[in-house]
């Protein structure tokens, strides 16, 4: 896998057990679905969120993670951008064209999105702006809810983009997103802790040029 890649799938954005709530029946269109219709159309607004994140990396070699902090930006049109400030700075923007990292010193690498393979960002940006009919092209989805608290798992549908990505698990409460995992295995996922959101953020045209392209 390439570097770039592995990099993503440990540093993108379980509340201690990926939430509170157990994995919920397989939600399938047309037939149990329409209680969750309010609860994706309100996720799926498309509006500029700036939060601030904490990230744990699992590996089978280490018995505690890796911790890092950041902020994620979004802003439609143009992706999410993961701003890392803890313990090094660097920038990992997911857009339409790919991946791009940015290091502190400006060195920036690129991963083109591919269009004839299976690639992250093409799972995750769906996740991130909960795009109902794609999220049912790329992945089988199960729900479980206990009033506001709720919890979805996506399992890829295509087998190369399951071995790359695993589950991916969404945790939250009402309409705000609490919890982000990608699990490869119970020895190996990525955990991410996302703290105070604001949404309707004007970004500057420093901020865009930073953390977007």
């Amino acid at each position: 896998m390439k570097p770039i890649l592995l990099f993503l799938m440990f540093s993108v954005v379980r509340l201690a057990v990926a939430g509170p709530l157990e994995t919920g029946p397989q939600l399938v269109a047309g037939q149990n679905d329409a209680a969750w219709q309010p609860l994706f159309a309100e996720l799926g607004i498309k509006r500029a969120m700036l939060s601030s994140f904490t990230e744990h990396r699992w590996f089978p070699f280490k018995k505690i993670p890796v911790v890092l902090k950041g902020e994620m930006r979004l802003l439609p049109g143009q992706g999410i951008s993961l701003g890392y400030t803890e313990p090094e700075d660097r920038v990992v923007i997911m857009d339409a064209k790919g991946l791009l990292l940015r290091e502190a010193g400006g060195r920036q690498r690129e991963l083109p999105a591919d269009p004839n393979s299976p690639a992250a960002t093409t799972a995750l940006l769906p996740i991130l702006d909960f795009d109902q009919a794609k999220l049912a092209q790329l992945f089988v989805v199960y729900a479980a809810r206990d009033g506001e608290v709720w919890r979805l798992d996506f399992v890829p549908r295509d087998p190369k983009l399951a071995a790359m990505l695993g589950r991916i698990i969404a945790c939250g409460e009402g309409v705000l997103m609490k919890q982000l995992e990608f699990r490869r295995s119970a020895m190996q996922r990525v955990e991410i802790f996302i703290g105070q959101t604001k949404f309707g953020v004007e970004f500057t045209p420093e901020e865009k040029q930073r953390y977007f392209r």
